[in-house]
């Protein structure tokens, strides 16, 4: 009874929302600019009091991507100003806006209008709120609560890589989710993964690993540190990278695929899943070794975040439907995504 209600519900404001477009229209802006806004939050939290925190060590995580780069150039307008750290706080934030830019034009031609104009808005917010973190004293106040004497777990660098691979990843796959993403690498990322059809964080660490290396080199050149430093940074940079891979693609599910198989005695059964969803697929007679029964086999690979509806539409087509779910590593072919608006 409570799942007929939702279901009425659901259908309910689907006919609403085809009724009053301009609505529709109005309600999917406002829900982008939040997405945008909660992922440039979460990142630039994670950036500005894990990744590159004011911390007693000055040990710094290469983010890898277009932020990874501006954090490379920050360091060179350090070197340049003998050690001094002020004008790299306003190049990081500025650099990571404009390296935006190229990407973005890429992204308007490549992907779509709307994943671009909400890029660009989560790039402009989280430049903004990595300035406010940085220059306005949380960032600081995490780092010095990090290193009072009574919080020494918060001194491990282990634990600032958990946490910023958490931010970083966790703001990425968010970005993903609501149709957009974080900018730079991320728009290579996503490109690549909707276009091989295949998962996204893999190509977040591949692409970002000569960014991670540079970074480790130079810090290990630094005056003040030693070749020694530069190694562990570059370790603990993959790590980070590592995590956030793992992250994105274990949140978001565009790309992840799954083959279902459904033994029925429904022969209607392939009619009815064909048309609720935008996938062929392939049919099998078959006989019940225990009934003797003749079976309808039908074998279908679906999106992961598409398994849910594809059960539910079955069974109620056949409430004695047998379904088996297995996991896919990838699919080659013609295989329907829907693509970004």
């Amino acid at each position: 009874m409570k799942k007929n209600k939702v279901a009425r519900l659901r259908k309910q404001i689907d006919n609403f929302m085809f009724d009053h477009y301009i609505f529709k229209g109005v309600l999917d802006t406002l829900v982008g600019f939040f997405v945008a806004a909660i992922s440039a939050v979460v990142f630039a939290f994670g950036f500005s009091c894990f990744t590159t925190p004011a911390s007693p060590t000055g040990f710094t995580l290469a983010t890898g991507g277009v932020s990874g780069i501006s954090q490379i150039i920050a360091l060179l307008v350090t070197f340049a100003n003998n050690g001094d750290p002020s004008a790299a706080s306003i190049v990081q934030p500025v650099g990571y806006f404009i390296l935006n830019v190229p990407l973005l034009i890429f992204s308007y031609f490549k992907i779509s209008k709307r994943f671009t104009i909400f890029t660009l808005i989560n790039v402009g917010l989280t430049s903004l709120f990595i300035w406010l973190f940085s220059n306005f004293g949380l960032a600081a106040s995490v780092a010095k609560f990090g290193f009072e004497e009574n919080q020494p777990i918060l001194n491990s660098v282990i634990v600032r890589v958990f946490f910023a691979g958490i931010c970083t990843g966790l703001s990425s796959a968010l970005a993903f989710i609501g149709g957009i993403s974080c900018g730079g690498i991320d728009i290579i990322s996503y490109y690549l993964g909707a276009r091989k059809s295949t998962q996204v964080g893999r190509y977040n660490i591949l692409i970002n690993g000569v960014i991670v290396i540079t970074y480790g080199l130079l810090k290990s050149i630094d005056s003040k540190d030693h070749l020694l430093y530069g190694l562990y940074s570059i370790i603990f940079s993959i790590l980070y990278l590592m995590e956030c891979g793992l992250l994105i693609d274990a949140i978001n599910l565009r790309n992840k695929k799954v083959e279902i198989q459904i033994i029925t005695n429904k022969i209607h059964m392939p009619e009815i899943i064909i048309a609720n969803f935008p996938h062929s697929a392939t049919i099998v007679k078959g006989t019940g070794a225990y009934s003797g029964q003749e079976k309808t086999m039908l074998w279908i690979a679906v999106s992961s975040n598409e398994v849910k509806r594809v059960v539910q539409v079955a069974k109620k087509v056949d409430e004695h439907v047998f379904i088996t779910v297995t996991p896919l590593k990838q699919v080659y072919g013609n295989f329907f995504i829907r693509p970004i608006d």
